[in-house]
């Protein structure tokens, strides 16, 4: 058997190393790379009547059996589970194998390898390749995996890929083996993947412990940051190659901000790891909550100067800590951690969602402001997982288990399953905290020790519960309980709930909230759970207990959180579901409401606080009104200034439908993998939302899509809940404009229109390489030279070659004196350390040979000594390709006073042209008659 894994869409949580800034010289290097991958989701068959013997035979012909495109799961799921009778141990709900066929167009090549990586299959997968077993995965169904096809490829012919999905009962494969809180669907329902590379390439991250690329930040401030990268790189020809790393840290305007090399021999059929290690110390960035600024890195893998394999991933830079008396500080401030679990299911397709369904959960939380997601129980997609890093949403992620534990190749597994969630994952900024135990269970040493062993930058968490385990974090770092029975906090512990109760009205959250803020070493709270989802012995549907229906709709209680977690002022009136028994609830994070009845003014109130809600920021409003018709409207101050309103009217009578789609940022795309939720809402004449009706509504799509689900499912016709019916539309491969109409009886229909636009593949990154020098002037004598700076001297100061500009040299003009002293202190010691002096108040440079172009020059002056009359003001006198230009300026007032001063140097910063061919020379020039000029160092970048 083979073990497989993928790189994946990974995303880096790190810090940033900084060489000095370089040019900017475009690079479209798609070409020159081996490596592609390619998206294998459109154009299978699937069946569950036929066998690998008949599938593998290349006579057998694929077009007989049914199309289909991934994710995909056996059979759509209705609201009731197909009427199924299963308990929680689901013996044979969606247990049974299936089988995914398709003929890939592959002209293998010599000196390549092929790869087909898997980021899920439910639970146990056996692949084929030309009716040769290639391998068998029985990790588990939530975790990655590949395998390596180039033996197992022919030349000239189609190339058959035979998948079994396995997902029958099997009490060693976990979660499975007992109960579950949770359906354990079917389906080949993530994606899939042909990764075409050099032998010379960076391995799939879950490989092994040191495979892939892994990025650690040992120390990181507001200012700098330092990174370790470890890539690992195999060999797998037959000869020794040379073989250089480079990594490229790149911006977020295309700017690399950091470049590093290494070399090394690699023997055949050899692995080796690569360690570079540098920072960055201007411009720093930092990850963060309401900042999420990511860079990417791109790592090149060369051999004679030719790029044979890259990967790209995302980075963010932030430093987490957990610290007692303190609690959670994200870049040294401190968070309180509120937010939901999330389970990944969706109606009638289960598990086999699409990335921009993923997405979509990540941007309505985004908008509630939760800013922490427990992901449950068992690792998620990638696509949720990235659109976290983009968002700024911080994770809490665990290996597949419920309650059970199983039998020791079960354990085995579940350790595997943690190093392989923790290797495919590593590498992202918003996971901060591994689980170290089971679910209800508490803390299980072999996980902690596992993910320390995997990952020792992050904590583990324990994950307890109040009725069996220890009370405390155990050989974990936190405790994490659930708490549906108001635990005490343990004394000399870090506690985050990692569930607790919720009530319609929000009632119960804010008190969860309020009592994880009244003392620091409560670090947070995850409300169970973000969505209404399917389960056995479990009646979850239509309950506005959580912030979000099973079909992603909003519930009233949502807005709670974002009045507690949102800065925008905003203002929400709970409806009629909430809204009812003579008390109106209102949600605001303003001080004052007002609250009108058909614009008559019932009360203006503040907040209800009380002992119990006496830590949160905004608790809801209680109006007593017995709403019965008409429309209530809120009006919020702050600072007496109206700062928003809301209106909600009681519905009348079914009269139209009204349409309306997920919310996304981009373009749904034509892969025929993209999905979104369409709405067909039941309003009244006014447009009002009509809450009780569960009128039926047909859908109808004219275009290249389709609607996951059938009559069987209850998906179309469908009825609708809490005044919504609502349908999930799968692209087609077609762009172009998608229609969906909804019709139901006596009901005026509702049209919407979605826009489909064409697949757009992964491209190398276009990047600037700033092409720069940063100089230091100062004499042989003294050696003290700024780190990452040049050392311009009385040996070099009349002739210096810039070097990253061709032949452009720069020559110094006068005569000068060199001084330095015993040292400074500030952020650029060595550089005002020294200087060179212009007793007659004239400093020349001359730059010749300069390519043509833009470039930006900065001077950094400062006073090195006590007794030189130094000048205060200056002339900048440029002659260029665009004339001749004078400019003045300040220099530094204040000497220094002694070798302990601080030492800040000015800098002046100008933008000089090059025709190429011309010199262009600049005087600084004293305008202080009779004293001394002086220059410590000066920067030339060209700009693009």
């Amino acid at each position: 058997m083979k073990t497989c894994l993928q790189q994946a869409k990974g995303q880096f949580l790190l810090i940033i190393l900084t060489i000095f800034l370089v040019s900017f010289t475009s690079l479209t290097s798609s070409a020159q790379s081996q490596r592609t991958r390619l998206t294998l989701n459109r154009d299978w068959v699937f069946t569950q009547e036929k066998n690998e013997d008949q599938l593998n035979r290349a006579s057998f012909n694929l077009s007989q059996l049914k199309p289909v495109n991934l994710p995909h799961i056996f059979e759509w799921v209705s609201m009731d589970l197909n009427g199924s009778k299963d308990d929680k141990n689901q013996k044979t709900f969606q247990r049974t194998s299936g089988y995914y066929a398709k003929d890939l167009s592959i002209k293998p090549e010599p000196d390549r390898k092929y790869f087909l990586e898997f980021e899920g299959v439910h639970q146990v997968t056996d692949v084929w390749v030309n009716g040769r077993h290639v391998g068998q995965n029985a990790l588990g169904g939530y975790t990655p995996f590949s395998f390596d096809i180039t033996a197992f490829l022919q030349a000239g012919k189609p190339n058959r890929v035979v998948i079994k999905a396995d997902n029958t009962v099997n009490s060693e494969v976990p979660p499975d083996g007992d109960k579950a809180d949770f359906i354990r669907y079917n389906g080949l329902y993530r994606d899939v993947y042909l990764v075409t590379t050099h032998p010379v390439h960076v391995g799939f991250a879950w490989e092994e412990a040191d495979a892939g690329i892994f990025i650690t930040t040992p120390s990181v401030t507001p200012e700098n940051a330092t990174v370790s990268i470890r890539t690992t790189v195999k060999n797998e020809s037959a000869k020794v190659q040379p073989v250089e790393v480079v990594q490229r840290i790149i911006d977020a305007d295309r700017r690399v901000v950091a470049k590093l090399s290494d070399r090394k021999k690699i023997a055949a059929n050899a692995t080796v790891n690569f360690r570079q290690t540098a920072g960055i110390e201007e411009n720093l960035q930092l990850w963060s909550i309401d900042t999420p600024y990511l860079y990417q890195v791109l790592t090149e893998i060369l051999i004679d100067g030719k790029v044979v394999d890259h990967q790209v991933n995302s980075l963010g830079i932030r430093k987490i800590e957990f610290l007692l008396d303190k609690g959670f500080l994200l870049n040294g401030n401190e968070v309180e951690l509120i937010g939901v679990n999330r389970h990944q299911q969706f109606p009638f397709i289960g598990d086999a969602a699409s990335n921009t369904l993923h997405r979509a959960d990540a941007l309505q939380f985004k908008k509630m402001g939760f800013n922490v997601v427990r992901l449950a129980h068992y690792p998620h997609d990638d696509s949720f997982i990235e659109a976290c890093d983009e968002l700024g949403i911080l994770l809490y992620e665990e290996a597949p288990t419920w309650i059970h534990i199983g039998n020791q190749l079960w354990m085995d597994r579940l350790v595997e399953s943690t190093r392989v969630m923790i290797r495919n994952h590593r590498n992202h900024p918003s996971i901060i905290m591994w689980s170290g135990g089971i679910n209800h269970r508490g803390p299980v040493p072999a996980l902690h020790y596992a993910a320390k062993e995997e990952d020792p930058t992050r904590p583990t968490a324990s994950n307890g519960s109040p009725w069996t385990g220890p009370r405390n974090s155990g050989v974990t770092d936190l405790y994490t309980p659930m708490d549906y029975q108001g635990l005490a906090l343990p004394e000399g512990e870090l506690m985050f709930l990692c569930e607790h109760g919720s009530s319609a009205d929000a009632h119960t959250n804010q008190l969860e909230v309020s009592k994880s803020r009244q003392a620091t070493n409560r670090i947070g709270a995850a409300a169970w759970t973000a969505h209404e989802y399917l389960a056995f012995e479990r009646d979850d549907l239509m309950n506005l207990r959580r912030p979000f229906s099973i079909f992603r709709q909003t519930y009233p209680l949502a807005y709670w959180y974002q009045s507690e977690m949102i800065p925008s002022p905003m203002v929400y009136i709970a409806d009629e579901r909430v809204s009812k028994d003579g008390k109106v609830i209102v949600f605001s994070n303003c001080p004052e409401v007002e609250l009108y009845h058909n614009d008559q003014l019932i009360a203006r109130q503040t907040p209800d606080f009380s002992r119990e809600k006496a830590h949160l920021n905004h608790p809801s409003f209680t109006f007593d009104f017995d709403w019965k018709g008409g429309e209530l409207r809120a009006v919020a101050f702050h600072q007496k200034q109206v700062a928003a309103e809301f209106k909600s009217r009681k519905s009348g009578q079914p009269f139209a439908i009204k349409m309306s789609r997920t919310e996304l940022d981009g373009k749904l795309s034509a892969n025929g993998s993209d999905m979104t939720f369409v709405y067909a809402q039941i309003v009244d004449d006014k447009g009002a939302i009509v809450y009780d009706d569960s009128t039926e509504v047909r859908f109808e799509i004219i275009g290249d899509a389709k609607l996951e689900g059938d009559q069987a499912s209850g998906a179309n016709p469908i009825k609708a809940s809490f005044g919504t019916a609502a349908a999930i539309i799968r692209t087609g491969t077609t762009a172009g404009p998608v229609l969906i109409k909804a019709t139901a009886k006596n009901l005026r229909s509702g049209e919407i229109s979605l826009e489909i636009g064409e697949e757009v593949p992964e491209d190398y990154p276009v990047f600037f390489e700033e092409k720069a020098h940063r100089l230091d002037l100062g004499n042989t004598k003294n050696k003290l030279v700024q780190f990452g700076w040049e050392n311009i001297n009385d040996t070099n100061l009349k002739n210096y070659p810039l070097a990253n500009f061709g032949k452009a040299k720069l020559a110094f003009a006068g005569t000068y004196e060199f001084e330095d002293n015993f040292g400074a202190v500030g952020d650029l010691p060595y550089l005002v350390n020294d200087g060179i002096l212009a007793r007659n108040g004239s400093i020349g440079l001359r730059f010749s040979d300069l390519p043509k172009g833009k470039y930006e020059l900065t001077f950094y002056q400062y006073q090195i000594d006590e007794k030189t009359d130094y000048a205060i003001k200056q002339s900048i006198t440029i002659e260029d390709e665009q004339g001749k230009r004078v400019a003045t300026g300040l220099l530094p007032k204040k000497k220094s006073s002694g070798p302990t001063s601080v030492a800040e140097p000015i800098r002046s910063t100008y933008t000089i042209h090059s025709d190429g061919r011309k010199d262009i020379s600049v005087q600084l020039s004293t305008l202080d008659q009779g004293k001394t000029l002086g220059l410590n160092g000066l920067t030339i970048k060209e700009l693009n």
